[in-house]
């Protein structure tokens, strides 16, 4: 077992809200980590108690019960307020750690100071887990060489407290807080270096209508948030709009799948899932869309307004 290099410390902070099932597991793996050197802050915000218990068998973690719901990137602050470390690291309670998941982590942040993105890998390989691993998380399958990414997703995530204190923490509102963050550290002139060899592996347990509902919510998240980041005019909303409605965006993302499952050595995943894929991030596009119509009728409403008010 290694220790942290030049003595760095890192806090590993853990969002859960009824993840009884899949938590104890995830913990397990933690303490299975090659690099020994480090915390684990579990952020718990369920009603049951089961997860408290689960945690009560593992001492070195550091838990935290908070009397509200709380949701995740709202967690990941209250854990960072609670962090020792200068060296935050975020993941979730679904995941399953490779054992050198964490020095492999540290060893890019050590060679590149700045924002770590983390490979994120199907614990299962089923036809529909595995599908919607791709829908999900294409971006950072394992494999390739160490590159910089438009986007850190917060299930396997380093970030320096200085630098997350510099974007102003993640914002707690939104479920895609990690895109905010990542935008936002874009915005100051940080680079997202994704390591390829740090592999979580995702535990998914969703239905097929569980994955369209997540990813449309998701879409619809996104679409609002670009838009009003971006103050994106009509004709810009209108022009995204269509290129979203026709299937130009569809087979771009579909083509990203692919080459990202390529890179991954998982090309025939890719192929023998493209249904459910396809349905994924037609879901996404279908929750864009959503919101990028609301926007048009937004901007509609208020030119109707001004022409009375001149009247």
């Amino acid at each position: 077992m290694s220790h942290s290099a030049n003595g760095m410390r890192a806090s590993v902070i853990i969002p859960s809200y009824e993840s009884e099932a899949t938590v104890r597991a995830t913990l397990q793996s933690l303490r299975g980590q090659t690099l020994r050197d480090f915390e684990t802050i579990l952020i718990d915000s369920g009603h049951s108690g089961e997860v408290a218990q689960i945690a009560g068998q593992f001492q070195e973690v550091v838990y935290h019960r908070s009397r509200r719901k709380l949701l995740p990137h709202e967690a990941r602050n209250v854990g960072a307020g609670m962090a020792h470390s200068d060296v935050l690291v975020f993941t979730d309670p679904d995941v399953v750690m490779a054992p050198d998941w964490l020095e492999k982590l540290m060893a890019a942040y050590l060679s590149t100071p700045g924002p770590v993105a983390g490979a994120v890998a199907s614990l299962q390989k089923d036809w529909l887990e595995t599908g919607t691993h791709l829908a999900k998380f294409d971006l950072w399958l394992p494999g390739g060489k160490p590159r910089s990414v438009s986007v850190a997703a917060s299930v396997n995530f380093l970030c320096s407290r200085l630098l997350l204190e510099q974007a102003g923490g993640f914002d707690g509102h939104e479920m895609i807080g990690d895109t905010l963050l990542s935008w936002d550290l874009t915005r100051l002139g940080h680079t997202v270096q994704f390591a390829p060899d740090a592999i979580v592996y995702h535990d998914h347990r969703s239905s097929l209508i569980q994955l369209v509902e997540e990813r449309f919510v998701r879409g619809a998240d996104f679409g609002r948030l670009r838009a009003e980041r971006g103050k994106w005019n009509s004709q810009r909303t209108f022009v995204v709009l269509v290129a979203s409605i026709l299937p130009l965006r569809l087979l771009k993302l579909m083509l990203r799948a692919f080459v990202c499952s390529w890179r991954a050595g998982c090309t025939f995943d890719c192929l023998r899932t493209i249904p459910i894929v396809a349905v994924g991030h037609a879901a996404w596009l279908a929750g864009e869309n959503k919101e990028y119509w609301r926007r048009l009728q937004s901007f509609r409403t208020q030119h109707e307004a001004k022409r009375k008010c001149a009247w």
